[in-house]
Order: C-alpha cells, then sequence, then structure tokens
C-alpha cells in the first residue's frame, strides 16, 4: 500500500510539473539558428530562395522521403509556392511573402487544416569568413494544447534547422570551392 501511495504522488508531481512547464510557454513560438558559410551571399540565396533547390538540403525531404512536392509561380519570386504531402510530414505549403535579393526571405507556412499562419526567415549578412545565415521561425502557441504541441515539437524543430543549415554550408561549399 506504501509503494503505490508514493507512485500516486511522484505520478502527480510529476504531472504537476509538466503542467506548469506547458503553461508557462510563450504565446509565439521563436527559433533563431544561425551559420557562418564560407561563400558569398550571391552562391548562397538561390538555394534558400528557390524552391526546386529548397528541398535538395531540407532537413524534411530527408526525414520524409517519399513526401511528394507540388511547385506553383515563378522560381524565387514573391507568391512561389511550394505543397508537400508525405507519410511523417503531413501535408502542408510554403510560400514567399517578402524577398529582398541577397538579404532576406520571408515565408509563410500553414500545416494540415489548421487556419494558424506560420512563417520562417532567412536572413543574410556579410562577415569576414562568408556570409552569416540566419534562419528563425515565428508561429502561434494557441491555447495548452498549442504549448503542448511546443514543447514536443520545439526541440526537434530546433535541431532540424541546425541540421538544415549545416547541409546548407555544406552543399553551398561544396559548390563554391569547385
Amino acid at each position: 500500500m506504501k509503494t503505490l501511495k508514493i507512485t500516486a504522488i511522484v505520478v502527480l508531481a510529476i504531472i504537476i510539473i509538466l503542467g506548469i512547464v506547458i503553461a508557462m510557454q510563450p504565446p509565439e513560438a521563436h527559433i533563431e539558428k544561425s551559420i557562418v558559410i564560407k561563400a558569398p551571399v550571391t552562391s548562397i540565396f538561390p538555394e534558400v530562395s528557390n524552391y526546386r533547390n529548397f528541398i535538395v538540403w531540407s532537413p524534411w525531404t530527408k526525414m520524409d522521403p517519399k513526401v511528394k512536392q507540388t511547385f506553383e509561380g515563378g522560381e524565387g519570386v514573391v507568391g512561389s509556392k511550394v505543397n508537400w504531402d508525405g507519410p511523417k510530414t503531413g501535408k502542408g505549403s510554403q510560400w514567399i511573402e517578402e524577398i529582398e535579393e541577397n538579404k532576406r526571405v520571408k515565408n509563410g507556412m500553414s500545416f494540415g487544416d489548421s487556419a494558424d499562419k506560420f512563417y520562417n526567415e532567412f536572413i543574410f549578412m556579410p562577415e569576414k569568413e562568408g556570409t552569416r545565415v540566419t534562419w528563425m521561425y515565428n508561429g502561434p502557441n494557441n491555447g495548452l494544447g498549442g504549448k503542448l504541441m511546443w514543447v514536443i515539437m520545439g526541440t526537434m524543430l530546433s535541431s532540424q534547422f541546425e541540421q538544415g543549415l549545416k547541409d546548407l554550408k555544406e552543399l553551398v561549399e561544396s559548390k563554391h570551392d569547385r
């Protein structure tokens, strides 16, 4: 009986701590990761602003090799869009909302049937060694469900951004060295 009581107290404590962690999540999610690529921005920008190039180094294409992708609009211009449907990544789309050549690209995103709108943005800054690429994500954490999802997805998304930037760096530097 004593073991059952201790187990119940431990489980209750874990639930309370998890509830506090979820409730403390911000209403807006934000991730920001950067990397320096030893290449000029003119070598990097097309890999980010053109969705046909983006999917080559995207962490989600590697995560879900069976994903089906379709493209709409021109390449690397406001309004260009990629739609995806995959067994691991689900359904969604990403489109260019704002673009400043060799400076930044802001993308809107939607996932499945969610009415929420999410954003990711790439910013390029010249550095002594090459170009600093910063990849940011912003999106709503609506209600306890959204905050719970962020607790689960935030860490995973953060590591996917890091891996994507590493893959972008490897791709661009290998092309630039030729």
